[in-house]
C-alpha cells in the first residue's frame, strides 16, 4: 500500500472516527468497497462524507447500515464503469448519493442505440427499451449480431444460420439501454418447431437461469409479438412437427412396449434352461459359475436368501418352538405341528438357497466366463484367463480406434526407432549417391578413383625403372635425359593429384552420412515419420504384443476389462484364485 493510499484511509477515519454513526465496521465495509473499486481509494472520501450525511439526514429511513453503505458503493462502481456517458464525469460534484442515484436511473433508461431496419429483415416488436428483429438471410444476421459470438452471425459461413432456420426461427432481442459490456445487451432466440425455446446471450452461452433476462420472458407484450409472428409464419409446419413428434413418442412407447415383452420371454426361457441345468446337475463341478456364486454372496449382492440367512432362521424358530408353553404342554399339539410345517418350509427353503442355476451364462472358455445377475453382467477369469481376456480387450480395442486413438505420448514410445532408420536407410543411400556434393565435404570426403590410383601407380612405376637406370649407368647425357623424365613423370603425378576429375566421394563417407542420418532419426523417429507425411504409417513401427502388454501393465487388467467401475475383484475357491470384473 503506498503513502497516498494510507493518507486516504487515515485522512476520513480521522475525520469521522468520533461521528457515533460511522462504526469501525461500517468503516471497513466502506474501505474494502472503496479498494474493490479503485486500489488508490480516490472515492473513499466522498463515500464516508455522502454517507454519513444520509444517515444524518434520513435516520429513519434509510435501511441499515452496512446495507446502505453497500447500496453507496454500487452506485459508485456503476459511476466509475459509466462515467464518460455522464453530463456530470467527476464524482465530487455530486452533491448527495440521491443526486448520484437519479442520474444513475437516468443513464440507465437512457436509449443508447438506434437500431435501423433492413430490407430483408422483419421487425416483430419495439419500445423503448427492446427491438427484435428476424433476420431472413445470412448477411442480415451478421448485421444485428454484430459485437456478438453467436455462430448465426460469422460471415465467412452461413450453414449455422440455414440450419437454424430449417428447424425453426431466430429473434434477435436487442436492448437499446444496455452497454456492449453487458452479455445480455443482445439476446437470441431460437424458438423449433418442435416447440423448445433456447435463449443465448451475446457471448454464445445458453441462458438456463432465466432470471437473467426476467424483462424480457416476463414481458407479456413481447413474447405475445413473438408468438404471434412465429404462428404466422410456421404455423402449419410448428403443426406438422408436433404431430410427427406425437408420432415419434407413440412409436418409441410401442418399442418400449415389445422391448418389455422380450425380456418378459427372454426370462421365462432363461428361467425354463436353468431349471433343465438343476434338474441335469449340470454344473456340479462348473468352478468358475461356483466362484462367482460366492462372491456375490460374499458382496452381499445375491439377492435371494442366503444359506446362513436361513439356518438363522431355523435355529430362531426351534429355540422358539422349544420355550413356547403351548408346545411343551402338548408336543403333538396343533401349534406343534404348526411349527412342524413352518420348518419344513425352511428346511425346503435351506436345500434350494443359493442355487448357482440362477446365474444366466454368457459366452465362456475353459479360462474364463461370462454370466448375467441380477441386471449386471460379470466376467470370472483364472489368472492365466484374466491376462488373455485383456490382451483380446485391448487388441480389439487397436481394431476399432488404432493405436493413435491412445494416448499420444504412449504410442509415440512404442513405436520403434530402429525399424523406422533402418526403413529411411535406403532413402539416405539414394540421397548421398544422387546429390553427395551437397552432403558430403568437399575435401575430406573425397580419395583418389580407382582410375587415378591406377595411373599415380603406373607412372610410379616406370620413375622407378628410370631410377634403377640412372644407378646403371655414368653416362652424363643418358642421365640428363632420365632425370628430365623422371621430373616431367612426376610432374604428371601431380597434375592427377590436383585435378578434381580424378577425384570421388569414399564410400566410407557416404556410410558415415547414412549412419548420422539415421542417428537423427532414431532420436526423434515420429518427427521424421511426419515430415515425409507417414502419419498414417506409424503403425507400422509398432510392436503390437509389446504395446497390448504395456497397455495393460499401465492401466492394470481391472481397467482394461471392466467396462463398469475398472475394479479388479479377486475370490478363492476350491484352491484356486478367481478374479471376477462389473461388466455393465
Amino acid at each position: 500500500m503506498d503513502l497516498l493510499t494510507e493518507d486516504r484511509i487515515s485522512d476520513a477515519f480521522g475525520r469521522y472516527k468520533n461521528n457515533p454513526i460511522l462504526s469501525k465496521d461500517i468503516f471497513d465495509v466502506i474501505v474494502q468497497g472503496s479498494a474493490d473499486i479503485a486500489g488508490n481509494h480516490k472515492y473513499l472520501d466522498w463515500i464516508v462524507s455522502r454517507w454519513v450525511k444520509m444517515r444524518e439526514e434520513n435516520p429513519e429511513t434509510v435501511t441499515s447500515s452496512k446495507e446502505s453503505a453497500e447500496e453507496v458503493i454500487t452506485a459508485v462502481e456503476t459511476f466509475d464503469k459509466v462515467r464518460n456517458i455522464l453530463d456530470i464525469k467527476n464524482l465530487y460534484d455530486y452533491e448527495s448519493i440521491n443526486h448520484l442515484f437519479d442520474v444513475l436511473r437516468a443513464a440507465q433508461t437512457r436509449q443508447r442505440r438506434e437500431v435501423s431496419s433492413r430490407e430483408d429483415t422483419k421487425k416483430v416488436f419495439e419500445n423503448d427499451q427492446y427491438v427484435i428483429m428476424v433476420p431472413e438471410t445470412n448477411e442480415a444476421s451478421c448485421y444485428y449480431g454484430a459485437g456478438t459470438k453467436w455462430c448465426t452471425a460469422q460471415s465467412d459461413t452461413s450453414s449455422h444460420f440455414n440450419n437454424y432456420k430449417k428447424s425453426g426461427e431466430l429473434y434477435y432481442i436487442i436492448d437499446k439501454t444496455k452497454p456492449t459490456s453487458d452479455p445480455t445487451y443482445k439476446v437470441a432466440l431460437n424458438k423449433k418447431l418442435s416447440g423448445e425455446e433456447d435463449f443465448w446471450d451475446a457471448i454464445d452461452k445458453m441462458i438456463t437461469d432465466k432470471n437473467v433476462i426476467d424483462s424480457i420472458v416476463h414481458d407479456g407484450l413481447l413474447m405475445k409479438s413473438i408468438r404471434d409472428h412465429f404462428k404466422g409464419v410456421h404455423g402449419e409446419r410448428a403443426a406438422a412437427a408436433e404431430k410427427e413428434r406425437a408420432e415419434r413418442e407413440a412409436e418409441r412407447a410401442l418399442e418400449q412396449t415389445e422391448r418389455r415383452q422380450r425380456e418378459v420371454e427372454r426370462q421365462r426361457r432363461l428361467n425354463a434352461e436353468a431349471l433343465q441345468r438343476k434338474a441335469n446337475n449340470e454344473w456340479e463341478d462348473y468352478d468358475l459359475a461356483h466362484a462367482l456364486k460366492e462372491y456375490l454372496i460374499d458382496e452381499g449382492e445375491w439377492e435371494g436368501a442366503t444359506k446362513v440367512d436361513i439356518e438363522y432362521d431355523i435355529e430362531q424358530m426351534r429355540d422358539e418352538m422349544e420355550n413356547d408353553p403351548e408346545v411343551i404342554e402338548n408336543p403333538d399339539g396343533e401349534r406343534a405341528q404348526d411349527y412342524g410345517g413352518d420348518l419344513n418350509n425352511l428346511e425346503e427353503d435351506l436345500e434350494n438357497a443359493e442355487s448357482v442355476y440362477d446365474l444366466i451364462p454368457g459366452y465362456d472358455t475353459s479360462e474364463y466366463a461370462e454370466f448375467e445377475y441380477g441386471g449386471a453382467e460379470y466376467l470370472i477369469t483364472t489368472d492365466d484367463g484374466a491376462d488373455e481376456y485383456a490382451y483380446e480387450r485391448v487388441d480389439n480395442l487397436i481394431d476399432d480406434i488404432g493405436f493413435e486413438g491412445f494416448n499420444p505420448g504412449f504410442m509415440e514410445e512404442h513405436i520403434d526407432a530402429n525399424a523406422v532408420a533402418d526403413y529411411f536407410e535406403d532413402w539416405f543411400y539414394d540421397d548421398v549417391n544422387d546429390r553427395p556434393e551437397e552432403v558430403l565435404d568437399e575435401d575430406d570426403d573425397k580419395e583418389l578413383t580407382e582410375e587415378g590410383k591406377d595411373r599415380v601407380e603406373s607412372l610410379e612405376e616406370e620413375i622407378g625403372e628410370f631410377r634403377e637406370q640412372l644407378d646403371d649407368t655414368d653416362d652424363d647425357t643418358e642421365i640428363e635425359e632420365l632425370e628430365s623424365s623422371i621430373e616431367e613423370l612426376e610432374e604428371t603425378i601431380e597434375d592427377i593429384m590436383d585435378d578434381v576429375h580424378y577425384y570421388d566421394y569414399t564410400n566410407e563417407a557416404k556410410e558415415n552420412y547414412v549412419e548420422s542420418m539415421m542417428d537423427e532419426v532414431r532420436d526423434d523417429p515420429v518427427s521424421w515419420l511426419r515430415d515425409y507425411g507417414m502419419d498414417d504409417r506409424m503403425d507400422d513401427f509398432i510392436d503390437r504384443e509389446e504395446f497390448i502388454d504395456d497397455v495393460i501393465i499401465a492401466d492394470g487388467r481391472g481397467h482394461t476389462i471392466s467396462s463398469y467401475d475398472g475394479e479388479e475383484n479377486e475370490i478363492e475357491y476350491n484352491n484356486e484364485w478367481y478374479y471376477i470384473y462389473r461388466m455393465n
